[in-house]
């Protein structure tokens, strides 16, 4: 059996008015994936569980079958071994460099790689006991030398720790964002805290219209098990390929240019099992706002990439998302993703959104059921 989960990173979205109510996905021309929707089974996916806003890490585990509850241990460790960082002996944010005026940031991701670089070198010079280290785009880690509690809450405005080391997005359209103070949610982390929040006022002292926001900290990896059969990972972001390699995914080159993805897969299909591929395109505009690019991203996938996965003598293909992105919002929410899989009989529905896929027989589960299905 050859089997691939695609997952659209923050395709669900809301009506929009840009769209004469309808959404992105409703709005696309798609052959392809209304092909597949067609001629496939249909349903809405909590990636996590009703009423949860995902983080993308978060909700590859739970769509992987695990407890995310009881087995994820914050995005920092994640980002970190996914890029290749030495973290032995450390406590670990995944942080970015914001833009502020006056105390209030005026763009979350506001350093571009070559900005967090300078700017991670500003920082580390004025440190002793913590480190910065880019890692893709604005994305970076705080490695901090110390053995005390790493359960501290998030400085970053767009994410809130809720349960355990998981948390949920907050919708930031239309707000005015600060950084939070870090508070110790155990009374072993108010050490963690007091350097957090040092390192914090650092930034907002030597770097010029920026401050560095964290999230996700911890200092040990998850333990997740082996997932049976042989899996391939194409991914582009270090916290998903971290997830692979531990349950047993080997992660293979994942491009931009989409035809070059799909010959990778195309190249390895005798060799595995299962693909599990990882498309961020969607979620960027959705944080921006931009529904009209949007929609060009999910044609250009349907176009470029689908089209072309359907020559491929799978048995199986599933497509979803990992969580909504909606434009109106600008940040994840809790709204499910419209999910199809091929290859495992049909129903009804005709098309491929999120409207369409709520009437579909597989109706609304979470994603912890999502291998099962397939």
């Amino acid at each position: 059996m050859k089997r691939i989960v695609i997952i659209l990173d923050g395709l669900g979205d809301l009506p929009c008015k840009e769209l004469n109510g309808k959404t992105p996905l409703e709005a696309a021309h798609k052959p392809n994936l209304d092909f597949l929707a067609e001629n496939g089974k249909t349903g809405m996916m909590y990636p996590i569980k009703k009423g949860w806003a995902p983080e993308s890490d978060q909700a590859m585990i739970s769509m992987l079958g695990f407890d995310v509850f009881k087995t994820y241990t914050g995005r920092g460790v994640l980002e970190a071994y996914g890029s290749g960082i030495d973290f032995k002996g450390c406590i670990v944010s995944r942080c970015n460099f914001s833009k502020v005026e006056k105390g209030v940031i005026t763009q979350v991701q506001g350093a571009n790689e070559e900005e967090s670089k300078s700017l991670a070198e500003q920082l580390n010079s004025l440190m002793k006991y913590a480190k910065i280290v880019p890692t893709i785009g604005y994305r970076a880690v705080l490695l901090i030398k110390s053995k005390s509690s790493p359960r501290v809450s998030n400085t970053h405005p767009g994410y809130i720790i809720t349960k355990n080391y998981c948390s949920q997005a907050k919708q930031v359209a239309g707000k005015t964002l600060k950084v939070q103070k870090c508070k110790a949610l155990v009374p072993a982390a108010k050490e963690t805290a007091e350097m957090i929040n040092h390192i914090t006022q650092l930034s907002e002292q030597n770097l010029k219209g920026f401050t560095l926001i964290t999230r996700g900290t911890g200092n040990k990896l998850p333990k997740l098990k082996k997932l049976k059969g042989k899996w391939a990972l194409l991914a582009d972001m270090p916290v998903e390929k971290a997830i692979g390699e531990i349950v047993g995914m080997k992660v293979l080159p994942k491009y931009a240019d989409l035809n070059k993805t799909f010959e990778v897969i195309k190249w390895s299909f005798e060799e595995f099992d299962n693909f599990y591929l990882q498309v961020k395109g969607p979620d960027a505009f959705g944080h921006k706002g931009l529904v009209k690019e949007k929609v060009a991203s999910i044609e250009e996938i349907d176009k470029e990439f689908i089209s072309k996965i359907r020559e491929l003598p799978f048995d199986t293909i599933c497509v979803t998302a990992d969580h909504s992105t909606p434009c109106s919002m600008k940040s994840h929410s809790e709204h499910p993703t419209p999910f199809l899989v091929y290859g495992k009989g049909k129903d009804p529905v005709k098309e491929f959104s999120e409207k369409a896929c709520s009437k579909g027989s597989l109706g609304f589960f979470e994603g912890k059921k999502l291998l099962k299905i397939i």
